[in-house]
């Protein structure tokens, strides 16, 4: 089974690109490493106060891999300088 969120998040304190990218950065390698999850920016790219990620995570069973999903959204929604605004779910 695989389990994909897309996830779009606002940015309120950042004022430039590489502030961006430095809070997309670390926190795209939190979630690879804690989760061993598939994670990338998806859109929004020349965008300072808004960001989408991709994410994805494979498992054996749905439960699993819903599980997972949902630690590593809460994750994301955990931080601070990140606000989750829309998640959209799709099961392979």
């Amino acid at each position: 089974m695989i389990g994909y969120a897309y996830v779009e998040c606002l940015l309120y304190d950042v004022h430039s690109l590489k502030e961006k990218r430095s809070i997309i950065k670390q926190t795209m390698h939190q979630i690879r490493h804690k989760f061993n999850a598939s994670i990338t920016e998806m859109n929004y790219h020349d965008v300072w106060q808004r960001t989408a990620f991709g994410i994805a995570i494979v498992s054996r069973e749905k439960v699993s891999a819903e599980q997972q999903l949902q630690q590593v959204i809460d994750l994301i929604d955990q931080r601070t300088d990140l606000d989750v605004t829309i998640i959209d779910y799709e099961w392979l």
